[in-house]
């Protein structure tokens, strides 16, 4: 059995007793609530709603990230999602009840809640203890590469090695030592780090773990430039070698994200720009009208049209009015964009749109993974190379509460607050962000350290 169908399997497995464990939970918080507040029952009504609310558990969950694989058998990582999505089903289940008017009792719901928060997470305990039986036998194990033969990769392949981390050291790639040379340990070099994605086919690795200080700059840039774009590979940067020396503390590392949405986000975020979108229009429909009948009085295309390219670089024209109409205002001229936006070939929110006529390269290309934007972070700057930077750390940091931020800031800065000042980059939790850039000239990624909040 592959180790991707195991996984699939794993993740079908615990939908379904997600499912099950949830249902139960309701029937149980009914009989509870029955018990301690015999007024507040309602059977027939708590046994529809049941029916209607059980649907939307899966999807729930899959938005908090409970059947990713990393988070999986991952201890109170999996634990903390499990928390945040019978949370999220407790509100849509209240919203929902308001929405339908369904005559059932918040005790009951309440106590749902912490049944299905402590039942799912003693379920997801039990998955955990079968799983790790079965690792004896090989299976639910996670193939790593290791970059970087120094002596921190080798105390790093060590720990790795053991029967409860689930992952397996298939070899380490170095520029220094040549191919064939025996570490400690009995591993050997397979390669060379520009050969990455070669050994990691012939090995099927899963993941690679980066050592920073044991690669040369020049390797550095180069992974840092590619691992974004490296289909079925996921990578890791090791953090600082003093945590490997402290007993108990799990190994510290950075996960390169990829520039790519999960389709859970891409769905809530198509759903988002079709909203506004046509809200957009209907609201301002007069304002477009007007602008159109002055520029069709003084002659002239009524619509300009700029080819750029869009998502996986196809191009499309986006559509803008003439300057030359009633108002100069840059967001009246923005407002055909939003049939773009309808067509599916604009986001509200994105990457800055790529002019056509040229070839796109580096971490502009990774961006076309998705669609550009019609605002953004990319609009606090004026420079290339800066809007770059603030589209990949917009990427790459993605959320449905980043996009709402960005169109609340961009609108008070265009209607309460229509100032020159360029905004900083500030994150929902308030931490300070590491940045990652590219520059035209090269194309390729360079730390250029931490960002603090607004």
């Amino acid at each position: 059995m592959s180790e991707h169908r195991e996984w699939r399997l794993l993740c079908g497995g615990l939908v379904v007793t997600d499912l099950a464990v949830y249902a139960s939970a309701l029937v149980a918080g009914a009989h509870v609530s029955e018990h301690l507040w015999p007024a507040a029952h309602r059977s027939w009504e708590h046994a529809r709603f049941t029916l209607t609310l059980l649907p939307a558990v899966p999807v729930i969950f899959a938005s908090q990230g409970v059947y990713r694989p990393q988070n999986l058998l991952a201890g109170t990582r999996e634990y903390a999602a499990v928390f945040r999505a019978c949370t999220y089903v407790l509100v849509v289940a209240i919203i929902g009840s308001f929405a339908l008017r369904a005559d059932v009792s918040r005790e009951w719901l309440m106590v749902s809640w912490v049944l299905s928060t402590v039942l799912v997470g003693v379920a997801r305990f039990g998955v955990r203890r079968i799983v790790y039986r079965l690792r004896r036998r090989g299976l639910f194990i996670r193939r790593v590469l290791l970059l970087g033969a120094d002596a921190q990769a080798m105390v790093m392949a060590r720990r790795l090695m053991s029967p409860a981390s689930g992952l397996e050291v298939v070899g380490v790639l170095d520029d220094y030592l040549p191919v064939g040379a025996e570490l400690a340990g009995g591993f050997r070099v397979l390669g060379t780090s520009a050969r990455l994605a070669q050994i990691a086919g012939r090995t099927r690795a899963d993941e690679v773990i980066v050592v920073p200080q044991a690669l040369p700059w020049e390797s550095l840039q180069r992974l840092m430039a590619a691992g974004a774009a490296l289909d079925g590979l996921r990578m890791h940067l090791l953090g600082g070698f003093y945590d490997l020396l402290a007993t108990g503390v799990q190994l510290s590392m950075l996960t390169i994200r990829k520039v790519v949405l999960t389709p859970v986000e891409a769905a809530v975020k198509r759903a988002v720009d079709l909203v506004v979108a046509t809200g957009l229009l209907v609201l301002l429909a007069p304002v477009v009208a007007l602008e159109v009948g002055s520029l069709a009085i003084r002659g002239g295309p009524l619509i300009e049209r700029n080819r750029v390219h869009g998502r996986h670089t196809r191009q499309f024209d986006l559509f803008t009015l003439p300057s030359r109409g009633l108002t100069q205002s840059v967001l009246v001229r923005k407002l055909p964009s939003l049939v773009n936006v309808l067509l599916g070939q604009l986001s509200i929110v994105g990457p800055h749109p790529i002019a056509a006529g040229g070839t796109v390269q580096g971490s502009a290309g990774r961006l076309t993974t998705i669609r550009p934007g019609l605002t953004g972070l990319w609009r606090q700057s004026d420079d290339p190379a800066e809007q770059l930077l603030l589209d990949l750390y917009y990427v790459r940091g993605y959320s449905l509460w980043s996009d709402l931020q960005i169109l609340f800031d961009r609108v008070r800065v265009r209607v309460v607050r229509p100032t020159g000042r360029r905004e900083r980059i500030r994150t929902l939790t308030g931490e300070p962000v590491r940045l990652v850039t590219a520059t035209p000239r090269d194309g390729v990624e360079h730390v250029i350290g931490e960002q603090g909040v607004m």
